[in-house]
């Protein structure tokens, strides 16, 4: 199957570069968009409001984080389209990025540990995301 739109979620650690390598892999096979997303879930916003816009965010200060999105994208051979940092829920917001960019496949990475088997956040994915998911598994 041929993609033109791969999103890839990072988490900004360095198994955000395993997850990006086969991103890119995939990308250059299609000739694909490629795009980063990293979503904070530890600025909620404080309305309650579970917004599935990227557009209606509150402001906050993502400069350490936009920056980092653009050192992974400079590394990289291949042209990266769209580098996002929001905040909210990890699902709603994976999902609002891939309608609103397209997207029709999302890559992001799971570690096979002890907690991330109690807290993992693949299954809700799975459950709202619209698109083909690539889950890449990740070493401790």
């Amino acid at each position: 199957m041929s993609y033109n739109h791969i999103l890839v979620a990072v988490d900004l650690t360095k198994s955000s570069e395993i997850v990006i390598s086969k991103a890119v892999s995939l990308a250059k096979e299609a000739n694909a968009k490629l795009s980063f997303i990293y979503v904070d879930p530890n600025h909620l916003s404080t309305s309650g409001a579970r917004s599935t816009s990227l557009l209606a965010m509150p402001e906050v200060d993502n400069r350490k984080e936009k920056q980092e999105l653009r050192a992974l994208a400079v590394r990289l051979d291949y042209p990266v389209e769209n580098m996002l940092v929001v905040i909210g829920d990890l699902e709603v917001k994976l999902t609002a990025a891939v309608n609103q960019l397209d997207a029709d496949l999302l890559v992001c990475g799971h570690h096979h540990d002890f907690w991330s088997r109690l807290l993992s956040s693949v299954r809700k994915i799975a459950n709202t995301v619209n698109t083909d998911l690539l889950i890449v598994h990740l070493e401790k």
